[in-house]
């Protein structure tokens, strides 16, 4: 399956990854496995979601949050596979942080919108994963969610 095709087909724009400054990485690798983490939800160059969920935000807009978080992982993810997600052979795990009050218990619901975009992009075989969803008290920068995953890759 042509992954860069499929995300082309779905209208996704999937960021440069940005320029990798001091000791810490946006993708990291070791053997099979890539290391993503530090994707927010950025949109036209500013962070398009801030707030917590069931406080200034819903479900339903934490959950569009987790998909544009997740584009913003596939961009690193891409910029570290020399622009191409081809070389993914399947997503193995995610995780969802999530900005939240303190009674917001629809975290999954949220974490459905990075899930889901992940199955569309990758299909039913690569983009099945194991997934792990984390209520937290705040985020970088007041940010809704942020997403890590980890890719093998071929």
């Amino acid at each position: 399956m042509d992954f860069d095709k499929k995300a082309a087909d779905l209208f996704l724009d999937i960021p440069e990854a940005p320029k990798e400054t001091g000791v810490v990485a946006n993708a990291v690798q070791t053997g099979k496995l890539v290391f993503v983490s530090g994707a927010y939800p950025w949109k036209e160059g500013r962070l398009a979601y801030k707030g917590r969920l069931g406080i200034e935000l819903t479900p339903d807009v934490g959950r569009m949050a987790a998909n544009a978080a997740c584009v913003q992982a596939l961009g690193f993810l891409s910029g570290y596979l020399k622009n191409s997600l081809n070389k993914v052979k399947r997503i193995v795990s995610i995780k969802v942080n999530i900005a939240a009050g303190s009674d917001f218990k629809d975290h999954q619901k949220v974490a459905d919108g990075a899930s889901l975009l992940l199955n569309d992009v990758f299909g039913p075989l690569a983009g099945k994963h194991s997934r792990v969803v984390v209520g937290v008290n705040s985020l970088p920068m007041g940010a809704a969610v942020e997403v890590e995953l980890i890719a093998e890759v071929k």
